[in-house]
């Protein structure tokens, strides 16, 4: 039988998740005798765009398994698990992605299937070394996997809801940096009345509508925004 080998980057900023990974990806490739797995870890955005630089550039990504709630690096506001998997969606179209995350925002959820398309998401609720296997097993050969969890969250909502853009999330960043709002026209080049809606519409999304700005940020922060 051919074995099929199998280039993973991982990126999660928990070690021991990772090393939970690689147990399952260890007992995957001893049940199943056709995949060997090359696997590199990173635990943020820098490190795995250093990877894809300097290892992974010299071989193919097969598959990524991603955290979106990574931590940023320096004064960096696009280094989000969000944007490390649209860089590579477009860096490397071919690599499968999936996305494990531990929130269950649906507007987060729809995030991410409309900018990056991933292969399979899972909640880390829903891990397990069973359910983990199947997902990879799924997403290797007969992709999309979506966890119990993920698939209930899509089965029960008919309307596609606001999708946060990026000037959302730099408005989001620079209130978190003590911005007023009448400085804000400054940095995002939008009108007080535009800037005004949006911030109304987050505080929608966030389910903040009584909140104030501090509320508005701690809420992104615990839904993997900031």
């Amino acid at each position: 039988m051919e074995i099929r080998t199998i280039n993973i980057l991982m990126v999660d900023d928990h070690p021991m998740i990772l090393e939970g990974y690689i147990t399952t990806l260890k007992q995957i490739a001893q049940r199943f005798q056709k995949y060997h797995f090359n696997i590199e870890c990173a635990g943020n955005f820098t490190q795995a765009v250093e990877i894809l630089d300097t290892v992974i550039a010299f071989r193919s990504l097969d598959l990524l398994l991603l955290d979106i709630g990574l931590p940023t690096t320096g004064d960096a506001i696009n280094q989000s698990g969000v944007e490390l998997g649209q860089y590579i969606r477009k860096r490397m179209p071919g690599a499968r992605i999936m996305i494990m995350t531990g929130y269950e925002n649906y507007t987060l959820i729809r995030n991410i299937l409309d900018t990056i398309n991933p292969e399979g998401i899972m909640v880390k609720g829903d891990i397990n070394t069973l359910s983990l296997t199947d997902a990879i097993i799924d997403v290797l050969a007969d992709p999309p996997y979506y966890s119990k969890t993920i698939g209930k969250m899509l089965a029960k909502q008919k309307t596609k809801p606001y999708t946060i853009d990026h000037k959302d999330k730099l408005m989001l960043y620079y209130i978190s940096r003590g911005k007023a709002t009448s400085d804000l026209p400054n940095f995002l080049h939008l009108s007080m009345s535009a800037i005004e809606k949006r911030k109304k519409r987050l505080k929608e999304v966030f389910k903040v509508t009584e909140g104030n700005d501090i509320d508005l940020i701690n809420k992104a922060k615990e839904e993997g925004y900031l």
